[in-house]
C-alpha cells in the first residue's frame, strides 16, 4: 500500500509519535510511506528507514497558506498517486483534500482526529464532516464530543493511541546524568509549552509541594512567560527547565512522577510513554485521561492547582502507591496501548475505505 501522511509538523508532539509509530510498522510490513509536513526532529530517522519526505508548508495557517499547502500536495500527489491519504487533525484534513483529492474525492481520505478546545467542536465537526472519508478519534471521550457537535457516527473509529515502551535507563544512572540527587523526589512534566498545557496551573501547584525538583522538558511559545512564572514564585532551586530534550528515557528513568495540567487532551502520547516506562501520572481529569489511565494515574479537576498539588505531594511521599501505580500503567501500556494493537486497528481502517 502506498500511504500518504498529512500533518503540520514532525516535532515532539503527540500527533507526530502516532505518525511515527504508523510509519515505522507500514514500512517494515513493505509499505510505501510517504510524509508531508512542514518538517521536525523525527524527518531524519524516517527518512532513514526509508519514508519519502514531502516538505509541505503546512505550518502557515491563513487562507494564503492553505492554497501554497494545498498547491504542494497537488504537485507531488499527481506523481505519487497515493492509494489513501492520512491526515492528522483537521487542519492537515482540510489540505489533503484540497491538495490531493479536489474535486473527485479520490483517493481516499482518513483523518486521525487528536482533539481540541471545548469550544473548537463544532467547528472541526464541520470541516471533518466536509473532508473525510473516515475520522479516527484517539479516545472514546473525543469521539463521543465530535458526534455530539455532528460528526455523523456512522463515519468514525476510536483506536487508542499507542506507544512502543522507552528504552529502560535505571534510576541512578538517570539521576547522574542530569545531575539531580538520588534521594530527591523528581517530578516531570514534558509538553509543549503553549496554553493548552497550563504550566501556570502546574508550577502554582508545585509551589504547595513540600519538597522535590520538578523537570518541565519542552519548547513553545511560552518560553518566557514559563521562565518568568519560575521566578516569580521564588523556585528556581526547585524547576529545572531543560528546553527541547530528544532522551525521554533518561527523563522517565529519573522521575518518580509525571505530571500534567492540560485543559484539554484527546489521549497524550507522553502519558502513555511514563505508563510504559512504569512512572505514576498525576494529571487533570480530561477526556482520554478519565477514558483510559485507570489506576496509573491520580486525576484532578482541570484548574485546580491546590488539587494538583495535594495529589503530587501524595504520590511522591508514597513508595508502595508508585509501585502499585507503576505496575497498573505497564500493563495498560503492554494491553489497551500496544503498537501492534494500533496498527492492526488502522490497517483495517484503511481497508474498509480502501476496498
Amino acid at each position: 500500500m502506498n500511504v500518504l501522511h498529512v500533518i503540520n509538523e514532525m516535532g515532539s508532539g503527540g500527533a507526530e509519535a502516532v505518525v511515527a509509530e504508523l510509519a515505522h510498522a507500514a514500512l517494515a510490513s513493505g509499505d510505501t510511506v510517504r510524509i508531508a509536513s512542514h518538517g521536525g526532529r523525527r524527518e531524519a530517522d524516517l527518512a532513514k528507514a526509508g519514508a519519502v519526505i514531502v516538505r509541505t508548508p503546512l505550518h502557515r495557517r491563513s487562507g494564503p497558506g492553505v492554497l501554497a499547502a494545498s498547491a504542494a500536495l497537488t504537485r507531488h500527489a499527481r506523481r505519487a498517486r497515493p492509494d489513501v491519504v492520512h491526515a492528522h487533525n483537521v487542519g492537515a484534513s482540510l489540505v489533503a483534500h484540497a491538495g490531493v483529492r479536489w474535486p473527485r474525492r479520490t483517493p481516499p481520505l482518513l483523518t486521525t482526529f487528536h482533539g481540541v478546545a471545548d469550544s473548537d467542536y463544532p467547528g472541526a465537526a464541520t470541516w471533518l464532516r466536509r473532508t473525510a472519508d473516515l475520522v479516527v478519534a484517539v479516545s472514546g471521550a473525543v469521539g463521543g464530543r465530535l458526534v455530539s457537535a455532528g460528526f455523523p457516527a456512522e463515519r468514525l473509529r476510536v483506536v487508542d493511541n499507542a506507544v512502543t515502551p522507552p528504552a529502560s535507563v535505571d534510576r541512578i544512572s538517570a539521576r547522574r546524568d542530569l545531575g539531580l540527587d538520588a534521594e530527591m523526589p523528581v517530578a516531570l512534566c514534558a509538553a509543549r509549552l503553549v496554553p493548552q498545557k497550563r504550566h501556570d496551573v502546574l508550577l502554582a501547584a508545585w509551589a504547595t509541594v513540600p519538597s522535590g525538583i520538578l523537570l518541565l522538558a519542552g519548547t513553545g511559545p511560552l518560553d518566557g512567560d514559563v521562565a518568568a512564572t519560575v521566578r516569580r514564585l521564588g523556585l528556581s532551586d526547585r524547576v529545572r527547565v531543560l528546553g527541547e530534550h530528544s532522551d525521554v528515557a533518561t527523563l522517565l528513568g529519573a522521575a518518580d512522577a509525571f505530571c500534567l495540567a492540560s485543559d484539554w487532551e484527546g489521549m497524550p502520547m507522553a502519558v502513555l510513554e511514563a505508563m510504559a516506562a512504569g512512572v505514576p501520572v498525576v494529571a487533570t481529569a480530561v477526556d482520554g485521561l478519565v477514558d483510559g489511565c485507570g489506576t496509573a494515574a491520580r486525576l484532578v479537576p482541570p484548574g485546580d492547582a491546590d488539587a494538583l498539588g495535594a495529589a503530587l505531594a501524595g504520590v511522591l511521599g508514597d513508595a508502595a502507591l508508585r509501585d502499585t501505580m507503576a505496575t497498573e500503567g505497564r500493563a495498560l501500556a503492554a494491553t489497551r496501548y500496544s503498537t501492534a494493537t494500533m496498527v492492526s486497528a488502522y490497517r483495517a481502517a484503511y481497508a474498509a475505505i480502501t476496498g
